[in-house]
């Protein structure tokens, strides 16, 4: 039941945000239920780093069934959320939808600049509408310690430590529309992002002129076709490449 447990904080986190906006995301059709009912993607929710915007995509799929109590499962007609507390300063949720409906996929934009150096176990109240023996039902779900958020103050580098430029992985890979690539440098510079296609055409360019420290560029990849894309990160000493998937 630990998926499900997961699932459901997920729905409450971003059923709860406060807005009346909604995310501008789309499902990612590669994210499939398996395993137990209900499934969210990525299974792991990537760390965030304090003062870099936060920005993911994650599709949800509600399951179709609750068991109210050991053996007796009932069905769900839709789950709506009623509070949650311990969201990361600084990050809001934007679903697609306001209300979800069992084994249909829908999407959550996780976005904002973390202001604190935390890990968060999300507490949430879910209110699950259940058909009971032919009547709308609602049954209340409390869950408090399935999932977790960290936000820390580096991506790994030790500014101590660090003495030359660096590249990180971008992450999430794959990635469905966005993705944030990392880097270091210890000095003032100005870094460039080149991404090119299999055919080595280049399909993307940015620059940006940094304080030493840690950054990273925020590339949307929306509008390119789904596969295997290559990068470049240079500054004026060198330069790293890497590998990008498109999920879609």
């Amino acid at each position: 039941m630990k998926n499900r447990a997961k699932f459901l904080v997920l729905l409450a986190i971003v059923m709860f945000s406060g807005s009346a906006l909604y995310g501008q995301c789309t499902p990612d059709p590669t994210c499939e239920d398996i395993d137990e009912p209900g499934q969210f993607c990525p299974l792991d929710l990537p760390k965030g780093v304090i003062n870099v915007l936060y920005d993911e995509t994650v599709t949800v799929i509600p399951p179709g069934t609750y068991e109210v109590q050991p053996g007796f499962e009932v069905t769900i007609l839709y789950i709506e959320i009623d509070t949650v507390i311990n969201m990361p300063t600084g990050i809001e949720y934007f679903p697609n939808e306001d209300t979800l409906y069992p084994e249909t996929a829908y999407c959550i934009q996780l976005t904002g600049t973390p202001t604190e150096v935390r890990k968060d176990t999300l507490a949430v109240h879910i209110t699950a509408t259940v058909d009971l023996m032919g009547v709308p039902t609602n049954v209340t779900v409390v869950d408090s310690t399935s999932l977790v958020i960290t936000i820390q103050e580096t991506a790994g580098i030790d500014p101590e430590k660090g003495t030359g430029f660096r590249v990180f992985q971008n992450v999430p890979n794959p990635f469905a529309e966005v993705t944030r690539l990392g880097f270091f440098t210890p000095f003032d510079d100005r870094i460039e992002l080149n991404v090119y296609n299999v055919l080595g055409v280049l399909v993307h360019h940015e620059s940006e002129a940094v304080p030493p420290g840690e950054h990273s560029f925020r590339f949307d990849g929306s509008a390119l076709q789904p596969g295997t894309y290559f990068y470049r990160v240079e500054n004026r000493e060198t330069s790293f490449s890497g590998k990008l998937v498109k999920s879609r």
